[in-house]
C-alpha cells in the first residue's frame, strides 16, 4: 500500500473526477443514472459537465493499454462478441463475401491463387479458432460448414502456421493476428469428412481458374447457430 501511496503522491497528479449519481425512485429494472465529470486544477474540483461517451473510452482505453493481457480499443463494426477478460478470452467476427489468396500443398493439385469465399464467421476462444460459413452479406441464425481445407467442424487445423503476434493488443489487432495464421497457412488436408456436398478439390481448383465465386448451394448447414458462439 505504500508503494501505492508514494506512486499517487509523487509521480501523478489528479486531474478529473467521475461522478455517477442514481435516482432511487425508480425500481432496479428500471434504474435511471447519470454519469459528470469535474476538473481538478491545483487540488481544487471544478464544476461538473456530463460524461460523454468519447471521454469514458479514452479513460477505459488508457487503463487497458496499460495491460498486456487485456484487449482495448476502438471495437470494428465486424465484431459481433468479445469478452477480452483474462482467462476467458473469446472473440467472435465475420468478412463478407470477398477474395483470398490460398495456398495449397503439391500433393492436393490445386494451384496457388485468390478465390471468392462466402462469408465466413470467426471465432478465437482461448487458442482455439473456429470457422463457419454463411449466406448473404451479414450472418444469420443458419451456419454451414466453412468450404475449405484445414477446417474441422468446430475448430481449425493451423499446423505449424506462425504469424507475429501483435505488439499491441487492439480488437483490430487480435483479428489481423488470427487472419493471418489461417490464411497464409498451407492448405493440406480435409477434416472430419467433406465439408461440402460435392467435391472440395474439384470446385476449388475450378473457382481459382475461373475466378467464380464458391458455389452456395455446396454449402452443408451445421447444427451451431449463431447464438450459440455467444
Amino acid at each position: 500500500m505504500g508503494n501505492v501511496n508514494d506512486i499517487l503522491t509523487n509521480r501523478m497528479t489528479p486531474e478529473m473526477a467521475v461522478i455517477v449519481y442514481r435516482n432511487r425512485e425508480f425500481t432496479p429494472s428500471d434504474e435511471k443514472y447519470y454519469l459528470e465529470r469535474r476538473p481538478i486544477e491545483s487540488g481544487r474540483m471544478g464544476a461538473g459537465v456530463p460524461l460523454t461517451e468519447d471521454c469514458l473510452s479514452g479513460i477505459v482505453e488508457a487503463v487497458a493499454s496499460n495491460r498486456k493481457d487485456i484487449a482495448y480499443g476502438k471495437v470494428p463494426p465486424c465484431m459481433l462478441y468479445a469478452d477480452p477478460r483474462p482467462g476467458k478470452e473469446k472473440y467472435v467476427w465475420y468478412r463478407k463475401p470477398e477474395a483470398r489468396r490460398l495456398f495449397f500443398a503439391g500433393d492436393l493439385g490445386i494451384p496457388d491463387g485468390p478465390m471468392r469465399v462466402p462469408g465466413l464467421v470467426y471465432m478465437v476462444r482461448g487458442k482455439t479458432l473456429s470457422l463457419y460459413a454463411f449466406k448473404g452479406s451479414r450472418p444469420k441464425k443458419q451456419l454451414f460448414r466453412a468450404p475449405l481445407f484445414n477446417v474441422g467442424a468446430d475448430s481449425v487445423c493451423l499446423g505449424n502456421a506462425k504469424a507475429p503476434k501483435p505488439d499491441k493488443l487492439t480488437y483490430d489487432a487480435i483479428i489481423c493476428y488470427w487472419e493471418k495464421l489461417f490464411w497464409q497457412s498451407e492448405f493440406t488436408h480435409i477434416i472430419n469428412g467433406n465439408p461440402v456436398k460435392g467435391n472440395l478439390s474439384s470446385i476449388t481448383r475450378n473457382c481459382i481458374e475461373t475466378g467464380c465465386s464458391f458455389p452456395l448451394d455446396e454449402l452443408i448447414p451445421v447444427k451451431t447457430k449463431l447464438e450459440n458462439l455467444f
